[in-house]
């Protein structure tokens, strides 16, 4: 076969931290990744599933992307030993950075959908992401004669049907479809409580004396605590900072800001319901050590939940590329460690 003869196969391209973050706040709420437990073979199988019900042409395989922790690089994490024994599944690694953040996913899949269109390996690819960086090797692939489908989480409140998805990528594309919800409910489900239950553990507020033979108990920190952490503005002086700069236009969105206003009083009013939820369910799948490890660093918050934070108040808008004010990210912070005061 020559280099740009068409093949009768397709490939599915799996970007999986977009898959998760979106079906966990379609079915619980938040992005939360930790917040739901995934059956890994029932839902590969179901996308191969769900795609070849749509197609004539015959899977090549699955592309499976992912960030692993920077730190144990060389070592998989028991979800993604599990993803790469699968059969037709390719594990595809990039990396998580201090903050949280993956990084080289994007760029992985990218080279995959021009390679495999520029090899002429497969003639359809199934795209399951919704980055918009990913357009400009979609278009690219597209030139080469093949056909790229989104194939995205549903969600019925989005214009365009699909969860977290740029517009530019869903207007490049040949087609889009929606992975049928109830195979999500099916794979992905509450992540189930831990046996140690960090709401109901033992807390004490001062340090208690304990016999030499037993652990010491964890200390939380008392609201005094919290209040040395972020003292109290001086009399007269006011509590919020006014931006100083608002929104004029937006060349992402085309829509113009209130001049002189807030420009995320919107989302401020979002912050508690976005914290409780968040809150709830990152309690709900935490172990005693978890809980001492975020008590440990505070006030920094986890790079996972912090993303998750931002990421969650930020849907809450028609904007899913909107910068949240300085303000807002600290009102966001703060109003987290309030919650987790009232669980634990």
């Amino acid at each position: 076969m020559s280099r740009l003869a068409r093949s009768d196969r397709h490939a599915i391209l799996v970007d999986a931290g977009y898959l998760l973050a979106s079906s966990a706040q379609v079915l619980v709420g938040t992005s939360l990744r930790r917040a739901v437990a995934v059956s890994w073979e029932r839902l590969v199988t179901g996308i191969k599933t769900s795609v070849a019900e749509t197609t004539d042409t015959r899977l090549l395989r699955v592309f499976w992307y992912d960030a692993a922790n920077a730190q144990a690089a060389r070592a998989l994490s028991e979800e993604h030993n599990l993803v790469s024994l699968l059969p037709d599944v390719k594990l595809r690694l990039g990396r998580v950075n201090n903050e949280g953040a993956q990084k080289g996913v994007d760029t992985r899949i990218a080279l995959d959908l021009v390679n495999l269109a520029l090899q002429g390996a497969v003639s359809e690819i199934f795209l399951v992401s919704g980055d918009d960086d990913l357009t400009e090797a979609v278009d690219m692939a597209q030139d080469y004669g093949v056909r790229v489908t989104l194939f995205n989480v549903p969600n019925d409140e989005s214009r365009i049907g699909v969860h977290a998805t740029a517009m530019n990528l869903a207007r490049v594309v040949d087609a889009r479809q929606r992975i049928p919800i109830e195979l999500l409910r099916s794979a992905v489900t509450p992540s189930p409580r831990p046996r140690e239950n960090p709401a109901e553990a033992p807390v004490v507020e001062e340090p208690v004396a304990e016999p030499a033979t037993t652990a010491p108990r964890l200390r939380i920190p008392t609201p005094s605590d919290v209040a040395r952490l972020h003292p109290a503005p001086p009399v007269g002086q006011p509590t919020a900072i006014e931006p100083a700069v608002a929104l004029a236009y937006s060349s992402t969105t085309g829509q113009g800001g209130r001049a002189g206003g807030d420009p995320d009083a919107d989302l401020r009013e979002a912050i508690p319901d976005v914290v409780r939820t968040v809150v709830r369910n990152w309690l709900d799948s935490a172990t005693q050590a978890d809980l001492r490890a975020l008590v440990a660093t505070r006030p920094t918050i986890p790079g996972d939940v912090d993303s998750t934070l931002l990421n969650d108040l930020v849907a809450t808008s028609d904007d899913r590329y909107r910068v949240l004010q300085t303000e807002t990210r600290w009102q966001l912070r703060e109003a987290f460690w309030a919650e987790v005061d009232q669980h634990v």
